[in-house]
């Protein structure tokens, strides 16, 4: 099943209250930084059981394996970690001009703190070369099929199998949930029950 939210929730009328009774997910942006302990607290007490948050970041990551990158890296996966049974997934976004050689070297850095600290489900936003490099090692890729999940951004289309997350921008149309991310159960044929 793939878990429909918005990107954020910041202006959703009500509040997180809210948005949580009407989405089974949210994608929080943690692009500049990452998201403070007791708001990451706050936000988990007040999901309902089976919610998920899942994050987007993050544009301190240099791509480069160094001390300071696993520093980074550690403290980015540790917050995350915080959501408990409420994680997601984590959206990466690797920026131009990192090269497949550069990649490997910094995937090799993150499957290191990835052993110490416990699995992550990871999807990685790339330049088209990068792809068959991240499905290699097993990632999923924004908004392409055929990896461990889905993870689509604002997508053209939206697959007709599949599990994961899809995200789309907050637009005054998308204030009232379809049926598609609905808390109503889901037949395996895809249609929701009346009502």
């Amino acid at each position: 099943m793939i878990l429909e939210g918005l990107r954020g929730y910041r202006g959703y009328p009500g509040g997180f209250k809210a948005y949580a009774r009407a989405f089974p997910t949210v994608e929080l942006s943690w692009w500049h930084r990452v998201g403070d302990k007791r708001t990451i607290s706050r936000l988990r007490t007040l999901a309902p059981p089976g919610f998920r948050f899942s994050v987007f970041g993050h544009k301190h990551f240099s791509f480069q394996p160094s001390g300071e990158e696993r520093r980074t890296l550690r403290r980015f996966l540790r917050r995350f970690g915080l959501f408990g049974e409420k994680k997601g997934a984590v959206r990466i976004a690797v920026p131009q001009g990192v090269t497949p050689t550069q990649l490997v070297h910094w995937l090799d850095l993150l499957e290191e703190v990835l052993k110490e600290m416990g699995p992550v489900p990871l999807a990685f936003q790339a330049e088209e070369a990068l792809h068959p490099l991240l499905r290699e090692r097993g990632y999923a890729l924004v908004n392409r099929t055929g990896g461990p999940f889905l993870y689509l951004v604002d997508p053209e289309e939206v697959p007709k199998e599949g599990a994961g997350y899809l995200y789309r921008s907050p637009t005054p149309s998308q204030a009232v949930p379809s049926a598609l991310h609905s808390r109503a159960e889901v037949d395996p044929n895809g249609s929701t029950p009346e009502g």
